[in-house]
């Protein structure tokens, strides 16, 4: 399937969604959904942008781009599949028109904010292409991540090792839209590990959320510098395995996180649930439903997921894809020379120790 195909499917689907609630167009001005619509194209300016810098209208009987004429040239060279829209332009002085003048031409609209919920469900049911995307993206991201990461040495800082991981993965064309480094102990005090300029001695964890075409996985390694950094590390891997063997088609997200959190207490840290979310659903946005105990949404089969149990002094993340037999494929696995253990059946990277 080419990219027009795929997002000529997706219109089909939207325009129907419209038949069924009696709208006359949805405008879509999200980036997550800009890059689902556009079969990957990448809608944003800024990396941390909610909203694209173009907007997506879709009708009963076409879609159009509404952007201004300094988007609207790249957006159609570089981004949306070709002769796949109708332009709508304007100047980049009347931005704040662009829904009114949309509103008076076609009457009745909604925009993808009102209908979160179904974007959202629709994003994340996956057609072919976009697995295959998914599976070359958690690759190049984990191979990115560990490149990086052998690169470091002994009392670089935080803010360098970040940067060593970002230059990794934009080298391959890869988006770092999170990157989080604990060095030494952080990671007993802090859990969302924004790089500082604390400088790694004893060892660091290193945690990316990855964008490419829209979708995002999510990743975490660690190295260690000296023996006995992260010595809890193999016992949380026994969470994510009760994690991972949950995570099956017809169980609820929120069956999943009752698990996490008995397994927490399982290897003797009980109620460590309760200092950081354990992950949940991921697509075309990094956490799409982050999961707790009243979680009702039902996994299905081919979507992705990014679970993030941690303690103090250790963390362990990767994204699978729930595959048919209640199995799972590990999107971002570790390459051949990163040092594994096993757990559960399944080859988990283990501490990378570095003299």
């Amino acid at each position: 399937m080419t990219r027009k195909e795929e997002c000529n499917a997706k219109v089909l689907k939207i325009q129907k969604m419209l038949t069924e609630n009696d709208l006359d167009g949805v405008v879509i001005k999200r980036q997550a959904n800009f890059s689902w619509l556009a079969a990957g194209g990448r809608g944003f300016i800024g990396l941390a942008g909610e909203n694209a810098c173009g907007m997506l209208l879709v009708t009963k009987d076409d879609i159009y781009l509404a952007a201004n004429n300094i988007e609207t040239p790249r957006l159609i060279a570089e981004e949306i599949p070709e002769e796949t829209v109708r332009l709508l332009p304007t100047k980049w002085w009347h931005d704040g028109q662009i829904v009114q003048n949309l509103e008076r031409q076609f009457g009745v609209l909604t925009d993808d904010f009102v209908m979160e919920d179904w974007f959202k469900k629709a994003r994340t049911h996956f057609m072919p292409d976009e697995v295959r995307r998914f599976r070359k993206l958690g690759i190049m991201s984990a191979r990115a991540l560990e490149k990086a990461c052998k690169k470091v040495r002994r009392g670089m800082s935080e803010m360098e090792i970040a940067g060593l991981i970002s230059g990794e993965l934009w080298s391959v064309g890869i988006e770092p839209i999170t990157l989080l480094i604990a060095a030494d102990d952080r990671s007993s005090y802090v859990r969302h590990y924004v790089p500082t300029k604390k400088k790694a001695e004893k060892g660091f964890i290193a945690s990316i959320c990855a964008r490419k075409g829209g979708l995002v996985v999510s990743a975490t390694r660690l190295v260690g510098f000296e023996a006995g950094f992260a010595e809890d590390y193999k016992k949380l891997l026994e969470v994510e395995r009760v994690a991972f063997e949950a995570t099956k088609a017809g169980h609820t997200l929120g069956r999943v996180f009752s698990s996490i959190c008995d397994a927490y207490s399982s290897i003797g840290y009980e109620g460590e649930w309760k200092n950081h979310h354990q992950g949940g659903m991921t697509g075309y946005a990094a956490r799409e439903y982050r999961a707790d105990s009243t979680t009702k949404l039902v996994i299905e089969e081919a979507q992705a997921y990014a679970w993030n149990p941690s303690i103090p002094g250790a963390k362990c993340e990767d994204t699978v894809l729930t595959a048919p037999g209640g199995k799972i494929e590990i999107l971002t696995s570790c390459s051949e020379d990163w040092p594994t253990i096993e757990i559960g059946g399944l080859i988990r990277p283990d501490v990378l120790y570095v003299q």
